[in-house]
């Protein structure tokens, strides 16, 4: 019993994937409040269009916090660290899809 409480902190502090998956979530969260603070026109520093800034802020907030949840919650990291990465992923296909059909002068 005494040596699997000690086993089960040894993996904590030693699971580099982990902080990984909790460094990817937080700046999720922080670039999906960023982009949430220019819809609700708090920031005025979005280069985008409102829609695509209200995709962004929905996509990284949520993903951010479905990224913390895997890692935390239910302690699965390689899932966490994909849902971490879905929102750039999906962030490059829908800014070129703007950048494609908008009208640049």
């Amino acid at each position: 019993m005494y040596s699997r409480g000690i086993t089960q902190i040894a993996n904590i502090q030693l699971n580099p994937m982990k902080h990984c998956v909790w460094l990817i979530s937080a700046i999720n969260l922080y670039f999906g409040l960023r982009c949430f603070l220019n819809v609700i026109h708090v920031l005025h520093t979005s280069k985008y269009s409102q829609a695509t800034t209200v995709i962004f802020a929905v996509l990284f907030l949520s993903l951010g916090a479905a990224g913390f949840y895997c890692s935390i919650g239910r302690g699965e990291q390689k899932l966490g660290l994909l849902i971490g990465f879905g929102p750039w992923i999906l962030a490059l296909v829908i800014l070129f899809i703007s950048m494609a059909t908008s009208k640049y002068p």
